[in-house]
C-alpha cells in the first residue's frame, strides 16, 4: 500500500484517493460494504501514508 500511495504522491497529488469499501464494525447497521467506520479507519491510514511519504521526501 506504501508503494501504491508513493506513486500516486509522485504523479499525481492532486488527485482524489479514498477507500472504497470497509466492513462493518461496532454494531453498525447499513449496506454491506458501505460501513462508515471502517472506511474513515482507511482513510486515517492513507492520510497516514501520505504523511509519511511527504516527510520522506521533504528530508532529501
Amino acid at each position: 500500500m506504501y508503494a501504491i500511495v508513493k506513486a500516486v504522491y509522485e504523479t499525481c497529488p492532486d488527485s482524489y484517493v479514498r477507500p472504497d469499501h470497509g466492513r462493518m464494525i461496532w454494531d453498525e447497521v447499513g449496506r454491506p460494504g458501505y460501513g462508515l467506520y471502517d472506511r474513515a479507519l482507511g482513510a486515517t491510514y492513507l492520510n497516514g501514508l501520505w504523511e509519511a511519504i511527504e516527510k520522506s521526501s521533504n528530508e532529501r
